[in-house]
């Protein structure tokens, strides 16, 4: 009775080896060299000598390079005091959803509560919709965003 051969063993058959042999060598083509491994250059003692200037030489002495000029962003308008029309739209669309989650979840609140904030939520849309110019950007025909 023979016993089975574990791969690993080493003495599998001769023809399936072989075949294995003649697929591998197939795969990497007749004119291609077997890889060798990557081994990394031996580091010189002048650590950095010979690389440009802010080249690191090492990953872990890496450090960006200094910006000149960044972008500063100009300050932003101050908040229009006098505009009725953009306090409604910030009174409607803040204090209407918070009356209608108030008066959800505060049974004190009544039913008449929850009227006024969808009241005041679509009165503070409606404003913003009517705020917005007829016209957007240049005519030129191009529809496109402004960036």
């Amino acid at each position: 009775m023979s016993t089975p051969r574990h791969p690993e063993d080493g003495a599998g058959d001769p023809d399936v080896d072989r075949a294995f042999r003649e697929i591998v060598a197939g795969l990497r083509g007749p004119a291609q060299p077997r890889p060798q491994p990557y081994v990394n250059p031996p580091l010189s003692s002048h650590h950095g000598a010979g690389t440009p200037e802010g080249m690191a030489t090492d990953h872990r002495s890496y450090e960006p390079p200094e910006e000149d000029d960044h972008f500063v962003p100009p300050e932003p308008p101050p908040l229009p005091a006098g505009d009725l029309h953009f306090w409604g739209i910030v009174v409607g669309l803040v204090l209407g959803p918070l009356l209608v989650v108030l008066s959800a979840g505060v049974p004190v609140l009544g039913p008449a509560w929850t009227v006024v904030g969808v009241l005041l939520a679509l009165a503070g849309f409606v404003l913003l919709v009517l705020r917005q110019p007829p016209r957007r950007g240049p005519d030129d025909g191009s529809h496109g965003a402004r960036v």
